[in-house]
């Protein structure tokens, strides 16, 4: 039989199994994924609030899940996320604000709450996650490794490559070989930025006809004529058809090139999902990890 905490993870894995699959396919989630996903919780926490008696777990619920929603916001206005991703991060808000009214994280007695846990999570799911994608990447296009080698021999990343074993040469002289294992992620991380540009200049942007553009492209730089910005490169909802439409009359007209480059991210839904599961069942990784090294 299962617990109302496992109940609530199941829905909320479910939504988010979608969410990945849909991503990973088409590169957007559905509105009615996200917006199942919330309401589905919000539904289950407001009956289990009131057979309860228990304001706290809608609440809580809502709190969490507007919280999340606020900091995905940021994110969405950096330019790093699209709006699907914000709104499936404030379903999981929603579903461990729930969790953590039902007092399910106590057990894990962790140094940091869920709320905290779960970025935690999200960051070293994130790591893997994106290693593979950007393979995979690079195995469909080589030109992805032709255009590392030539990122990795520059003087810049020669030089940041180098300061990067600092930490963990100063470790070694002190006989910290603990820490000096962990500082040995940096110059790890470092190449991994450096392949993630490769990836980004060559698989993750293509040069189209603007007969070709269509809603929700993304461009890869700003579109400023006469002085004014048409489209920002930041606008993670993708063009509007109006904007279509103008940037193809601008072509027209002899006043934008004819040819423009679009690019697209990395599909971060599963990531997402990821990084729930790891809260759900482990809590904090990375105090896992912390505790592990230094015992």
């Amino acid at each position: 039989m299962l617990t109302i905490p496992e109940m609530v993870a199941g829905v909320a894995s479910l939504f988010l199994l979608y969410a990945s699959y849909a991503d990973l396919k088409t590169g957007e989630i559905p509105e009615k994924i996200t917006r199942g996903l919330i309401v589905a919780i919000i539904v289950m926490a407001s009956v289990s609030s009131f057979y309860t008696l228990k304001p706290s777990f809608i609440l809580e619920s809502v709190v969490s899940g507007v919280g999340f929603f606020a900091l995905g916001y940021v994110m969405f206005r950096l330019g790093e996320w699209g709006g699907g991703d914000v709104k499936l991060l404030a379903g999981i808000g929603c579903s461990l604000g729930l969790l953590g009214a039902m007092d399910y994280f106590v057990h894990f007695k962790g140094v940091f709450p869920y709320y905290v846990g779960y970025f935690i999570n999200f960051a070293l799911a994130s790591t893997p996650y994106v290693i593979t994608y950007s393979v995979i990447l690079g195995l469909m296009k080589p030109s992805v490794f032709t255009g590392f080698t030539s990122i990795i021999t520059k003087k810049k990343s020669i030089a940041l490559l180098v300061v990067s074993f600092l930490p963990s040469t100063v470790c070694i002289t002190l006989d910290l070989y603990k820490l000096t294992l962990v500082y040995l992620l940096i110059p790890f991380l470092v190449l991994i930025s450096l392949y993630l540009k490769a990836v980004e200049d060559v698989a993750l942007k293509k040069t189209i006809h603007v007969r070709e553009l269509k809603e929700e492209d993304i461009l890869s730089d700003d579109l400023v004529v006469g002085g004014r910005r048409i489209v920002s490169k930041r606008d993670m909802e993708g063009l509007s058809k109006e904007q279509v439409s103008e940037i193809q009359s601008l072509a027209d007209q002899g006043k934008i090139p004819a040819d423009i480059t679009v690019r697209w991210g990395i599909r971060f839904a599963p990531v997402f999902f990821l990084a729930f599961l790891l809260t759900f069942f482990l809590g904090d990784l990375l105090e896992i990890i912390v505790l592990s090294i230094v015992a």
